[in-house]
């Protein structure tokens, strides 16, 4: 950090601390050279031969996410608008229910691929060192305008995302086929092994996403965007734009409801029904041809030791209940929560089919508090 406020002050861009479990430095030079320094730690791990209901921790994993995103700023040119850019579009998916990997929709990492695909392709290179945390309203608002407008009329069911380094070789992919067209979004990351970040998506929650682009898209189309104040204010409103579950297509919503004695017990619950609920949904998409939607977060009473969660199907409650297929894949998925190996005696699931109608009453009436996590 001395030699990099001394000696090398006039070759470096930007550079910034990265608070992770290992520090890392990550510096980006004006040639846009990428440098990332961190501390190894050696960690002792104890490494279970049963599977737990919790993904193991590595420590060199725990920076993973950081690390990619880290590796996203060589392409966008000014890492701080990039920054802001990236938790406004995160708020926005965030607020109408289109985060999550677990829940098929796209996860933060995806998320920033995006943004830093916007800044790479709209964003002028800086012009001098003390340009680099100032930017105007104007831009930043473009670049919002941009991002949505591009993605809504990107085709997704045909084309992949991609923003490749510049040493990326096309052989990189040979024999990763099947890998890399999982999911119904392809969005490639630039880090080795180019993996498709967007593999957790389905058909529904593709088209889902694709819809909230365009909601903003009209959104823009109605409103003043001519002086500051306009932009400012159409930024505001795009972050006040409702999370829609369920939509006007929903007419039947299967509830999951998780119960245990402890609120510690119960996040092990629902920690194992996020690991299971991705081939659930793939299931009721591929096997019953039935559209879905999901709620991107799981509803705990107040005394944390009850959970709901709600999936939506566009059809009726009847027809679902007659439908063969569904629950034979519903059947499956309930199997696996006899698996998980910490189970105890006092955690519960249950399920039934309501309607849609029923949902939305059942949350129009007063009952013990409920938070979303």
């Amino acid at each position: 950090e001395t030699q990099i406020n001394g000696t090398m002050k006039n070759e470096i861009a930007h550079y910034r601390k990265i608070q992770a479990l290992f520090p890392i430095i990550s510096i980006v030079f004006h040639d846009q050279t990428k440098v990332e320094i961190f501390v190894q730690i050696k960690t002792i791990q104890e490494q279970s031969k049963v599977q737990t209901c919790q993904d193991d921790f590595d420590g060199e994993e725990s920076i993973h996410g950081v690390h990619d995103i880290e590796r996203l700023l060589i392409h966008v040119y000014s890492p701080p608008i990039f920054q802001h850019f990236l938790t406004f579009i995160r708020a926005w998916a965030q607020k109408v229910g289109l985060y999550g990997q677990v829940y098929g929709y796209l996860s933060g990492y995806s998320w920033a691929i995006l943004c830093a695909y916007i800044c790479h392709k709209f964003l002028a290179p800086l012009k001098s060192l003390s340009s680099i945390e100032e930017f105007s309203i104007e831009e930043f608002f473009s670049l919002v305008q941009q991002f949505f407008s591009t993605f809504a009329h990107f085709n997704w069911s045909a084309n992949a995302l991609r923003l490749y380094p510049k040493s990326y070789k096309q052989k990189t992919l040979a024999g990763r086929s099947l890998a890399h067209n999982r999911g119904s979004m392809r969005i490639i990351s630039p880090s080795p092994p180019f993996n498709n970040t967007g593999r957790s998506t389905i058909n529904s929650t593709r088209d889902l996403i694709s819809e909230g682009f365009e909601r903003v898209v009209q959104l823009l189309t109605t409103i003043n965007t001519i002086t500051s104040e306009d932009k400012w204010n159409a930024l505001k409103q795009i972050l006040e734009l409702p999370h829609e579950f369920p939509s006007e297509k929903v007419k039947s919503i299967l509830r999951l409801t998780f119960s245990s004695e402890n609120g510690q017990e119960l996040d092990e619950w629902i920690g194992w029904t996020k690991s299971r609920l991705g081939h659930f949904l793939n299931d009721c998409e591929e096997e019953c041809h039935l559209s879905i939607q999901t709620q991107n977060s799981i509803e705990y009473r107040s005394n944390n030791i009850e959970g709901f969660y709600g999936i939506g199907f566009q059809l009726d409650p009847q027809s679902l209940n007659r439908n063969r297929k569904f629950f034979d894949c519903l059947k499956k998925f309930l199997d696996q929560f006899n698996l998980c190996p910490n189970r105890t005696d006092s955690m519960k699931i249950s399920q039934d089919v309501i309607s849609a109608h029923d949902w939305k009453l059942e949350r129009t009436q007063p009952k013990p508090q409920r938070l979303r996590k």
